[in-house]
């Protein structure tokens, strides 16, 4: 979680110093932003451009910043960084490509964009950036088990809820059954009844 809330926050701080060259409508990167990937998975990125380039790089930004990968757009030549030989393809052409870095590791965190590279009229080399895309790489196994316990924890939460329910009805109905065979066996105290006898008045004698 660190981690991602890490390169969350160099994406949003440290892309925007880049404005001046990336806000150009004529490069694209997707995705522009971040991918989730797991260990040992594949992530794509496509880079394309309008205008006619002279070569393509893909660069890493933040950890290790260096050159990965270099196409020359004259003779479509790749040149791939030791580590990436076998892990770094290219499928496309002039001028939209898509890489492809497989076998992804922790370590290949980063963030990665496309450099295009042209030919100015004065005859030096310009360089033209695109949005950068954060690629965070997560153990799959250990997002499995932690997926594991919140399920158990929020079973044992619907286990709690219903012992508690059920504990709560049958309290219930067994004071209402008290109730009701109390009221069965319950009758009133009769007061007895005194007759009185009539009294003769004395006579006088």
């Amino acid at each position: 979680m660190f981690l991602t809330l890490f390169w969350l926050f160099l994406a949003v701080c440290c892309t925007p110093s880049l404005s001046a060259k990336t806000e150009l409508p004529a490069f694209l990167q997707i995705p522009p932003a971040i991918i989730l990937s797991k260990l040992n998975s594949t992530a794509e990125l496509h880079c394309s451009t309008t205008l006619k380039p002279i070569g393509l790089y893909l660069k890493q930004r933040y950890s290790k910043p260096r050159e990965l990968l270099y196409i020359s757009i004259l003779d479509y030549t790749k040149t791939l960084s030791t580590g990436f030989e076998h892990r770094l393809s290219v499928s496309g052409e002039c001028c939209d490509f898509t890489l492809s870095l497989s076998q992804l590791q922790i370590e290949d965190t980063d963030g990665y964009y496309c450099e295009w590279a042209f030919m100015e009229e004065s005859r030096q080399i310009s360089y033209r950036q695109a949005k950068e895309t954060v690629i965070i790489v997560r153990d799959g196994v250990q997002e499995e088990e932690c997926n594991k316990r919140r399920m158990v924890h929020h079973l044992l939460i619907i286990i709690s809820v219903l012992i508690t329910v059920t504990m709560f009805i049958i309290c219930t109905g067994l004071i209402i059954w008290k109730c009701w065979q109390s009221s069965q066996h319950y009758s009133p105290h009769k007061v007895p009844h005194r007759h009185h006898q009539p009294q003769c008045p004395h006579h006088r004698r």
